[in-house]
């Protein structure tokens, strides 16, 4: 056969299979845009759910609970607000959640035995939330939370915290009691500080409620303390003032059995120096001189007794002197301090 012939035969072949494909192209095309819409839709519903996915994760989960009796009605209150905001209605999942959050030896004992329960299909199993919160409360919870913090807020004084901790702590024990308003102000004034409460009774007017008293404890108390602040500083400042005024002057200077002298100021308004004369030695008897310097020696005075003559280790007698340091001047307090280091003090 002709090569010709054959190349053409083949083209013509080939056109005919392009032909074919044509149809099928268009249903393949078609079939895309369809997809592209589907793909679309879904694209739009997963952002809804991402975006509300999103949302749910802003709330945190509620505290671990590790088996404490005064928190076992929170941690209950705490699941029912959080199920409610991120919308999980399912009972199941409730209580899936809850025992996740169980921690600590006793709590996650107990959660241990209820998810086996629950895998087994035993028929303790919980699966209704309610009834789960019943035992969880009966088993952790306390059963008279009313005495509970009746005891507690009996025990609960001020001292030396702020009104502004004291008012925390009482409000936090205040709904359990299940007092009246009448009963929670007599306790709320014996527990407070003793000088604050006499302030308050002096206000005028009166606080009347709770609420009054504990926002007007919580006032005076800052105030109060606001001034014992600025009161030190001031002292601080004016108690540095005078250390560094005072620091110019020497102190005196004394030993037992010499002559007291006094050391002066030092000042630069000095005469000049001048050679000394020369003096002839000294023809007195050196014996003379020691008898001398003796009787210009002042006598012992012995703190123990008050008398001369002997110090306080040496005191025959047993008198002893009682001193008020309150009342002597800094002269006297400096100088009974050298004389007792002098006596073996």
């Amino acid at each position: 056969m002709d090569p010709t012939t054959v190349l053409q035969n083949g083209i013509t072949s080939i056109l005919d299979a392009i032909h074919a494909l044509i149809p099928a192209w268009h249903t393949t095309a078609q079939n895309l845009d369809s997809t592209a819409q589907a793909v679309a839709q879904l694209a739009a519903a997963a952002n809804s759910n991402v975006e509300v996915s999103v949302a749910q994760t802003i709330i945190p989960l509620p505290e671990e609970y590790k088996g404490a009796k005064d928190k076992a009605a929170y941690f209950i209150r705490s699941c029912n607000q959080y199920f409610t905001r991120v919308g999980i209605s399912k009972d199941e999942v409730k209580i899936a959640t809850a025992l996740a959050l169980m921690k600590g030896d006793d709590a996650s004992k107990w959660a241990e035995n209820q998810l086996e329960l629950i895998q087994d299909g035993h028929e303790d199993a919980y699966t209704n939330w309610k009834a789960f919160c019943t035992a969880f409360k009966d088993h952790f919870g306390d059963r008279t939370p009313e005495i509970t913090a009746a005891a507690k807020i009996k025990r609960l004084f001020m001292g030396t915290d702020s009104a502004e901790r004291y008012n925390t702590l009482f409000n936090n024990l205040k709904n359990d009691t299940k007092w009246n308003e009448a009963a929670l102000i007599d306790r709320y004034k014996a527990g407070l500080d003793a000088r604050l409460l006499m302030t308050l009774y002096h206000c005028d007017p009166m606080p009347i409620t709770l609420k009054q008293w504990q926002d007007k404890a919580d006032l005076l108390d800052k105030q109060e303390r606001e001034l014992r602040m600025r009161i030190g500083q001031g002292g601080s400042a004016s108690r540095n003032a005078k250390s560094s005024t005072t620091s110019n002057f020497a102190p005196r200077v004394s030993t037992f059995g010499t002559t007291p002298t006094s050391t002066a100021p030092f000042t630069n308004n000095a005469a000049p120096t001048t050679s000394p004369k020369p003096t002839p030695p000294s023809t007195r008897d050196s014996n003379a001189m020691e008898v001398d310097a003796t009787a210009r020696r002042p006598r012992p005075k012995c703190f123990k007794c008050g008398q001369l003559g002997h110090i306080a280790r040496n005191c025959p007698t047993n008198i002893v002197r009682v001193v008020d340091v309150n009342e002597m001047t800094e002269e006297e307090k400096r100088s009974l301090a050298t004389e007792l280091r002098e006596q073996g003090f």
